[in-house]
């Protein structure tokens, strides 16, 4: 039955399209976080390279 094959194929595909197509849609209408600095990326007074050894 060569028309099932093919019947399953196309809607396999379109599936997996339109999946695709509606996470993508989420993911790209989804709302931005705010870009704020991170405590441990900022920049502190302390050298770490300055070692206090005793």
């Amino acid at each position: 039955m060569p028309q099932l094959n093919l019947a399953w194929w196309l809607f396999n595909f379109f599936i997996g399209w339109l999946s695709l197509l509606i996470v993508l849609t989420i993911l790209l209408n989804s709302p931005r976080i705010a870009e704020e600095p991170n405590a441990n990326v900022t920049s502190n007074s302390v050298n770490p390279n300055n070692w206090k050894w005793n």
